[in-house]
């Protein structure tokens, strides 16, 4: 080969390796600037009917069956994830099931929000929303039907007690006699809230502020014409980076995981 060729070719190595090293140097960059958290509840709600005026069915006399005593137990996982130590975007996984306890039946309540937006109030407190698609019903009482919920949540609180807070409004799809089932919003189908209080602990675990606890809270449902209301109990854990250009250095002072 000659001088010339060996030339270019190593020239065309130099340029490769130096247009890697560029692009490697820009995700390690861009993965230092990412911030992220997550947080995750364990829930146990219990609800009964307290009004079911709205049930009634125009030119009947009786009101259409539904569940009036609804238990569900579930997880909701959501995190978020972005470059900006205030807004980042958001998404959300919740799952439920139990019974109605007067029909007897099966019921489950699903929910993915693959689009949101979370706006951090502090190190871990924070406000969000998301849109998503979902699945809510009973066998022998609730129709089965596709949600299209907007939920808006918010977590706050950096020190033993924390204020958990959400409310989802839905649009129901394939089934008629859930539709305009929620008589305080004239906009939407269904109306689902739970506010409650966190006590637990806070920590820094590698260096991520954390916390967990327990809570107790209040739940709420407006559907099928019915409005339910009830308690949740549960346990929740949440973590985030820190935010680097607004927390101080190393935070609050540590408390060593052992403690949890």
């Amino acid at each position: 080969m000659s001088r010339p060729l060996v030339a270019g070719a190593a020239a065309a190595v130099f340029t490769a390796a130096g247009a890697g090293a560029a692009r490697a140097d820009r995700w390690e960059r861009a993965a230092d600037r990412m911030q992220g958290g997550a947080w995750l509840h364990y829930e146990l709600a219990g609800l009964a009917v307290v009004d079911e005026s709205g049930r009634q069915r125009p030119g009947s006399a009786a009101p259409e069956p539904a569940a009036r005593e609804l238990v569900l137990a579930g997880v909701r996982l959501h995190g978020f994830l972005g470059a900006n130590a205030s807004v980042a975007y958001h998404i959300g996984l919740d799952l439920a099931a139990g019974g109605t306890l007067d029909g007897g039946g099966f019921a489950y309540d699903v929910a993915l929000f693959p689009i949101g937006v979370v706006v951090r109030a502090g190190e871990t407190s924070l406000l969000g929303i998301g849109v998503g698609v979902g699945a809510l019903g009973a066998t022998g009482t609730i129709d089965d039907a596709v949600t299209l919920p907007v939920e808006a949540i918010a977590e706050l609180g950096a020190g033993r007690a924390r204020l958990l807070a959400r409310a989802r409004a839905a649009y129901v799809a394939g089934a008629g006699g859930r539709q305009n089932g929620a008589p305080s919003l004239p906009f939407a189908d269904e109306l689902d809230a739970t506010v409650g209080l966190r006590i637990g602990r806070v920590y820094r675990d590698h260096g991520f502020p954390t916390a967990n606890g327990y809570f107790a809270g209040v739940a709420y449902r407006e559907l099928a014409g019915a409005r339910f209301l009830g308690l949740a109990i549960g346990y929740s854990i949440d973590m985030a980076t820190p935010r680097r250009w607004i927390d101080p250095p190393g935070g609050r002072p540590s408390r060593r995981s052992a403690r949890r």
